[in-house]
């Protein structure tokens, strides 16, 4: 008997805690602050974005990488959606909850939508999205929805994912990405390129009317979007502009409405650019990414614990925090401040130290690596660095650049030994941060036993979060003590636009160097 109370007790705690996440949901808002102005927004207006982010295709389940989500989220809708404070709100998920002692999450699904191409928008198509992402040959979603074992239509606007016993708690988070992207089953059966033409196949609030892989993308407004509040541009043409200097030139000549813009150089030249009467405003935001090493400890030297301990040692987070001028916190842990499983009172194991760094070179008899960074990025000074200092401690260190669309897919690859990178992305559930980067997709765990057993306890939908952050912890201390990646600080982003930009201030994921431009609208 108290065993059975204990599970109900526990049920009641878990419904009421998805009560509590759904009652806390609300639509994101329509548009931010700053730049609102006075004048009627122009539903005509044609809004040019320009970025550094890789556009390969617009496939949402075969993506390497999540550079290309700012482009894939105008395209098509997903089950949740975050908004700028990373709060999980509903998409066409209008409500969600573990129910069955976790066992289950069952969705409630929105009753007004249609695909563009006349699909209605229900429980099946919710199943055949996710056996796709499951079953495609190329699909990248498998590690994210191995969790779920099978998928029941219970009506049209109820699903339940029947999860695999104990897992499955990341998985509303997960859904705010490509996992949660919905294609139209018609499409799907009808064999359409959704990867380079998909056109009416989403239900997003713009229709894509031209790719050009790695340059652009221009999408149209879907008139019938099932949310007035958002989609409110005639369309968007976004531009992939690697080069930061040509896109300030881009926001100064009036060519580019919208930017973001990162590194210590641009800031400070947004700080002189944009003053009153500029016709321009700028929104800054402390990133949660990371500037950081990644070391693929099955590699080469980097394969010698005593190797990455002392290249720990060798990289003082403060001369990359110099580098962006101040515009790059120190920090020594994965996750951010406010997280829930960030460690308290930590003390990183490897402070800097150029004496304790030569002495594990010399116990491992020497090292040689090869540094790759995506060329003409934020993380080509920081690799520079990392460079200098290696040859400081005696590691025979070269560096590799390669094209920004090359460098993570090969990584994930399995291609390098180390790579300096901006893109170790907390996610909105701590599960899917281990599943991401250490469990699957980049493989950092290089013995998974050190933290598989913890990680699937605390991926458990019937655990509560004070229960799983402790586990966290310990997962956190082993990767950084296995020195599997080498956390350096974190970036400030600026987003500059025209003054008649609207909701700028307003960009979900902006935080981690992707943007929602569902909010965006412009003035008359």
């Amino acid at each position: 008997m108290g065993v059975k109370n204990k599970a109900r007790r526990r049920v009641v705690a878990l419904i009421a805690v998805g009560a509590l996440a759904v009652a806390g949901c609300s639509s994101p808002e329509s548009s931010g602050t700053n730049g609102a102005g006075q004048g009627e927004i122009d539903t005509s207006a044609v809004l040019k974005f320009a970025s550094a982010g890789p556009l390969r295709d617009l496939d949402p389940a075969v993506q390497t990488s999540y550079g290309a989500w700012g482009y894939l989220f105008l395209v098509w809708d997903r089950l949740t959606m975050l908004d700028k404070d990373d709060k999980i709100v509903p998409g066409l998920a209008k409500e969600w909850n573990f129910v069955e002692d976790g066992s289950v999450l069952e969705l409630k699904l929105r009753d007004d939508v249609k695909f563009h191409d006349g699909t209605p928008f229900d429980a099946e198509a919710v199943k055949v999205n996710i056996e796709r992402g499951k079953t495609l040959a190329a699909s990248t979603l498998k590690s994210e929805l191995a969790d779920i074992e099978s998928v029941e239509v219970v009506d049209k606007t109820t699903v339940r994912l029947k999860l695999i016993k104990g897992k499955g708690v990341q998985l509303p988070a997960s859904f705010t990405g490509t996992a949660g992207m919905m294609v139209s089953p018609k499409a799907i059966t009808d064999g359409v390129d959704i990867k380079n033409k998909p056109g009416t196949a989403g239900s997003g609030p713009y229709i894509a009317t031209e790719l050009v892989p790695q340059e652009k993308l221009v999408l149209k407004r879907a008139d019938s979007y099932w949310d007035p509040n958002v989609g409110r541009l005639g369309g968007i043409e976004l531009q992939r502009v690697p080069d930061a200097a040509a896109r300030l030139n881009g926001l100064q000549s009036g060519q580019v409405d919208l930017a973001p813009l990162s590194s210590a150089g641009e800031i400070a030249t947004v700080e002189k650019i944009v003053t009153p009467g500029s016709g321009l405003q700028q929104h800054q935001v402390k990133f949660k990414n990371l500037v950081g090493v990644y070391l693929r400890a099955t590699k080469g030297d980097v394969a010698k614990p005593e190797v990455r301990q002392a290249i720990a040692h060798a990289v003082d987070p403060a001369a990359i925090s110099a580098l962006f001028s101040g515009y790059c916190t120190p920090t020594r842990q994965l996750v951010g401040e406010t997280d829930p499983s960030r460690i308290p009172n930590y003390t990183y194991p490897y402070e800097f130290s150029v004496d304790k760094a030569k002495a594990l070179v010399q116990q491992a008899g020497g090292a040689k690596v090869s540094i790759t960074f995506a060329a003409g990025t934020n993380a080509e000074q920081p690799a520079n660095v990392v460079q200098a200092s290696l040859k400081a401690i005696g590691i025979d260190a070269t560096l590799n650049p390669v094209p920004n669309t090359e460098n993570e897919p090969r990584f994930i690859a399995g291609d390098f030994e180390l790579m300096v990178a901006t893109s170790w992305s907390p996610k909105a559930d701590p599960a899917a941060t281990v599943n991401t980067y250490l469990l699957n997709t980049y493989k950092l765990a290089a013995d998974p036993s050190l933290v598989a057993a913890k990680a699937a306890e605390a991926g458990n939908p019937a655990l509560l979060m004070d229960k799983r952050a402790p586990l966290y912890h310990d997962i956190w201390k082993t990767t950084l003590e296995q020195a599997w990646y080498v956390p350096l600080c974190n970036q400030t982003n600026a987003t500059v636009a025209k003054g008649n930009v609207v909701g700028f201030d307003n960009i979900p994921m902006s935080n981690i160097g992707i943007w929602d431009l569902r909010n965006i609208a412009v003035r008359k």
